[in-house]
């Protein structure tokens, strides 16, 4: 079921449709939001367009980074799994049907 999602960034309202659920979807939109909010902390001055630029891209760089870095972990956990489920099939004597 498609809905609509809304966005609310420096004081404007953006409304999105989206087919995920609603409460994952709220879930994002207020890390996205929160991330914007922490990137301008250390900003002075003006909210221009350029500032509201400078921290969309900053807030978009630190969730890159953070993705970035699960996708590591995940690709390590996921080798040490393959590790021990080989080790632990070669000490069951293989696998036999």
């Amino acid at each position: 079921m498609e809905e609509i999602l809304t966005v609310d960034l420096f004081g404007e309202t953006y409304n999105f449709k989206t087919d995920a659920d609603t409460s994952q979807a709220s879930a994002i939109v207020g890390s996205i939001v929160n991330e914007v909010a922490r990137a301008g902390e250390g900003m002075k001055g003006p909210l221009t367009e350029n500032r509201k630029f400078i921290q969309l891209l900053v807030a978009t760089l630190n969730i890159a980074k953070e993705l970035a870095e699960v996708k590591k972990n995940h690709a390590e956990l996921q080798e040490k799994l393959t590790q021990k489920s080989a080790t632990l099939i070669e000490k069951l004597g293989g696998c036999q049907p």
